[in-house]
C-alpha cells in the first residue's frame, strides 16, 4: 500500500485539532468508517490504564546473547495502545532523564577471517536498544544492549582474543499502558 497522510495538525475538513489516524488510513479522509488513532475533539481522549517505571539489568553472553526483559500485566483482555520510552544509565543527570528514546533494536554479526592458508576464523556481534512486544495480557520490554562480543571459532594463530559484552547496558524504562485498543500494529506511540 503507498504511503498516506497519517497527521494533521491543523483543519481536516471544518473541524480544526490534531488527527491522527489508524495505520495505512488517510488522515484527510473525513469519511473514514474505521476510528482515528487520535483526535483532539474526543472530550476523554486516551485514558491510561497503567503507567510507570523500572530499571532492566544489562544483558549477558554471546551468540545468542541472554537478553533481559520486564514484564508488566496489564489484564485488559485484549492488546491496548501504550508508549515506551528509555534511557542509558549516561542519559541521567541527578536522577532525571536527559534524553529519552523510543524502542528501537539492532543485531550486527560479522565473520572474520586472518587471510592465512589455514585460517582462523572468528565473528564479532554487537546488539543494541530496545524491544516491545505487547499482547492481550501483558506488555513485554526487552533490554537488547548486550554490547560488543568477540568470539573465535577456530584458531590456528591469528585470532584475536575473545571478549564478551563490552559496552553492555542496563537500561531505564517508563511506560504507558492507554485503555484504548491498539491501531498501531503493536508498534505503540
Amino acid at each position: 500500500m503507498p504511503d498516506v497522510p497519517r497527521v494533521i495538525c491543523g483543519k481536516r475538513g471544518s473541524d480544526y485539532g490534531l488527527f491522527i489516524s489508524q495505520k495505512d488510513v488517510d488522515v484527510s479522509n473525513t469519511g473514514l468508517s474505521t476510528s482515528l488513532s487520535f483526535d483532539s475533539r474526543s472530550i476523554r481522549g486516551l485514558v491510561i490504564s497503567a503507567k510507570g517505571e523500572g530499571t532492566i539489568a544489562a544483558p549477558t553472553g554471546v551468540d545468542p546473547p541472554t537478553f533481559t526483559t520486564a514484564t508488566i500485566s496489564h489484564g485488559l483482555g485484549y492488546i491496548p495502545l501504550f508508549a515506551v520510552r528509555w534511557c542509558l544509565p549516561a542519559d541521567l543527570s541527578s536522577g532525571v532523564a536527559t534524553v529519552m528514546y523510543t524502542p528501537n533494536d539492532y543485531h550486527t554479526e560479522e565473520e572474520s577471517t586472518d587471510g592465512e592458508t589455514e585460517e582462523s576464523i572468528w565473528k564479532d556481534f554487537e546488539d543494541r536498544g530496545v524491544s516491545v512486544t505487547a499482547n492481550t495480557s501483558n506488555l513485554v520490554i526487552t533490554n537488547q544492549c548486550a554490547g560488543a562480543s568477540l568470539k573465535v571459532e577456530e584458531d590456528n594463530g591469528g585470532a584475536p582474543s575473545e571478549f564478551s559484552n563490552t559496552g553492555n547496558s542496563a537500561i531505564y524504562y517508563a511506560y504507558v499502558i492507554f485503555k484504548g485498543k491498539d491501531t498501531t500494529d503493536r508498534c505503540g506511540l
